[in-house]
């Protein structure tokens, strides 16, 4: 898994259940699979008091 299939893992999450739970357990869940060089800012999506304003941030600053 790369880190570009962890983020739109992440978004969809955010996209097709929109709860903050859904999207922390699918953070966690890819951070796991990812080299630990890239896990960072998936654990902090995961662990975020507020992950779905972090995945609004991280949406609105993805480069093409």
């Amino acid at each position: 898994m790369t880190l570009s299939d962890a983020v739109l893992i992440v978004l969809l999450a955010d996209r097709l259940h929109g709860t903050d739970t859904a999207i922390r357990s699918a953070a966690k869940r890819c951070a796991k699979k990812l080299p630990r060089s890239q896990r960072e800012i998936v654990f902090k999506i995961g662990n975020s008091a507020n992950p779905r304003q972090l995945v609004a941030h991280l949406c609105q600053h993805l480069s093409d």
